[in-house]
């Protein structure tokens, strides 16, 4: 294309007006690229840390109550609910386990069901939904305790007192998984709810013909249960199940306030950077397009010779755009190439305390396309004025002073 042609000949002439004009652009997306990564990258991995530990999806209420299953399946019903299974008696919640040639180790039980995020972590992953009631996960620093891995079978002991006699019983278990100590840490069991209740029937002095251990008969009476686990469905929905189980009158302890730290930081870097956008993207704004009016003022008797040689208004137009999207372009490829840099220093010097895969400073090459198209589009518009200045040449004006 003709135009096009011209605009890339006036653009090389120009080199140090057009050198000029790309550093201009780049001082002002090199800070604005730099804050926004520091804002992924810092407010990004705290997220992801948050997301990544269903600790903090977790709420637990302050204290013991008396829970139905109707109850249950109220709060079950909330759209914002991930996982809820009740809990047993916690002194009842306990049990010993056996293998030879090692000490017995202690530890304390708790339900698991399809969805625990708690299990969702473990090692390997749940294949089934469905857990038997012999089958365990243990926590990492259990299981090292007593020598074992997934798919070791191992002794459970529960024990009872009647008369000052201890009378144990045992149960045969499997150990499916280990849980990781950053999501559960001591000595912790996940097993089914049937074996909890089963372990609390049995020490409360009650047959449990599944299991074959010897007691009396329980009567028929409603289960209460003193406490439950549940999980958020995101971190979003933990202060608004917290406040619907308020309204509940219960009291519930979660990591909302940690959950709030992270959102106020994210509304900050948000708020900084929208400030200095508006401001140094004014000032770039201005320049840009003053810069585009000033270059076409100076060869405006040159475009009049060439619209009196044939070329449209709109193809002459079309010269001043090609020539911001030139700038535009070569800025973002040199401002992304410094930020890279820069990225990569500050992730050095700044990134001892951070993970593995986790940085101070980065954007993804989705986000990068985005500003490199949005600084095109910024650029198309401040061209608009050096358009404007056009529309009243006339092809006689390239005929003055011959």
């Amino acid at each position: 294309m003709v135009t096009l042609r011209l605009a890339l000949k006036r653009y090389a002439h120009d080199y140090l007006f057009s050198i000029c004009s790309i550093f201009s652009l780049v001082a002002f997306l090199v800070p604005l690229l730099t804050l926004l990564g520091i804002r992924d990258g810092i407010i990004g991995t705290l997220t992801t840390r948050l997301v990544e530990n269903p600790r903090n999806l977790e709420l637990t209420p302050r204290g013991s109550g008396a829970f139905t299953d109707s109850f249950f399946n109220e709060v079950r019903a909330h759209p914002r609910v991930g996982f809820l299974i009740p809990e047993t008696r916690t002194l009842s919640a306990t049990m010993s386990l056996i293998k030879p040639d090692f000490p017995a180790l202690r530890v304390d039980l708790a339900p698991t069901g399809p969805n625990d995020p708690i299990i969702k972590t473990a090692t390997p992953p749940p294949t089934t939904e469905k857990l038997d009631d012999h089958s365990v996960y243990l926590t990492k620093i259990a299981a090292q305790k007593l020598g074992l891995k997934p798919g070791d079978a191992i002794t459970g002991r529960v024990g009872r007192l009647k008369g000052g006699i201890e009378e144990p019983a045992t149960v045969e278990l499997k150990v499916v998984g280990l849980v990781p100590e950053e999501v559960a840490g001591g000595y912790f069991m996940f097993t089914t709810l049937p074996l909890l209740k089963m372990v609390e029937d049995y020490r409360s002095g009650f047959e449990v013909k599944a299991l074959s251990w010897p007691g009396r008969v329980k009567p028929e009476a409603p289960i209460i249960y003193p406490r439950f686990r549940l999980y958020a469905i995101d971190l979003d929905a933990v202060e608004e199940l917290r406040a619907y189980l308020g309204k509940k009158g219960l009291d519930m302890v979660s990591r909302a306030e940690e959950i709030a730290l992270v959102r106020r930081l994210d509304h900050a870097f948000t708020v900084v950077f929208l400030s200095l956008l508006a401001v140094v993207g004014g000032g770039a704004f201005a320049s840009a397009a003053s810069g585009a009016v000033d270059q076409v003022a100076k060869i405006r008797r040159s475009l009049a010779v060439l619209a009196l040689l044939g070329l449209s208004r709109a193809q002459l137009m079309l010269f001043t755009v090609f020539q911001s999207i030139l700038t535009g372009a070569l800025a973002v490829v040199l401002a992304e190439v410094l930020f890279w840099g820069l990225s990569q220093l500050l992730n050095t010097y700044f990134g001892g305390n951070m993970g593995l895969g986790e940085r101070v400073c980065h954007l993804s090459p989705y986000k990068l396309a985005m500003a490199g198209g949005a600084v095109l589009v910024f650029m198309l518009t401040a061209s608009i004025a050096a358009m404007a200045s056009l529309l009243d040449l006339e092809p006689s004006e390239g005929m003055r002073d011959v």
